[in-house]
């Protein structure tokens, strides 16, 4: 009995465990190329990070513990941007680096593409 309510206990939790993958799915369902993904740690202070490329822009994507330590880790996101054209985006417990430091989307919308996909998965 107790290892079968050690096994269902770690189902669960394996069940409830969220991870970068689900953002780059939601961008590989709208069409979107996510490549290059890897896990780069607290990238931004108490997140679980993975950085890479998506249709040309750099991305970083990081899972918080909590709603409030999302929020403030945008600052730093936006450090992490630079001189280039970017964008933080805090939605729940996930927050969105997104930049495009060689000028590769001058309208925006693959940015905006991303960062709606990004949005609806997240919240």
């Amino acid at each position: 009995m107790r290892r079968m309510g050690f096994a269902l206990g770690a189902l669960l939790l394996a069940g409830c465990s969220r991870n970068a993958n689900e953002v780059l799915d939601a961008w590989r369902a709208a069409g979107e190329s996510p490549s290059g993904f890897t896990d780069v740690g607290e990238k931004l202070p108490g997140g679980r990070c993975q950085a890479g490329k998506v249709s040309g822009l750099e991305a970083t994507v990081c899972l918080f513990d909590g709603a409030e330590q999302a929020r403030k880790a945008e600052e730093a996101g936006w450090a992490l941007i630079g001189d280039a054209v970017g964008s933080t985006v805090v939605s729940g417990t996930w927050v969105l680096v997104v930049a495009d430091p060689r000028k590769e989307d001058p309208s925006g919308r693959r940015m905006n593409a991303l960062v709606k996909a990004y949005q609806k998965k997240t919240r």
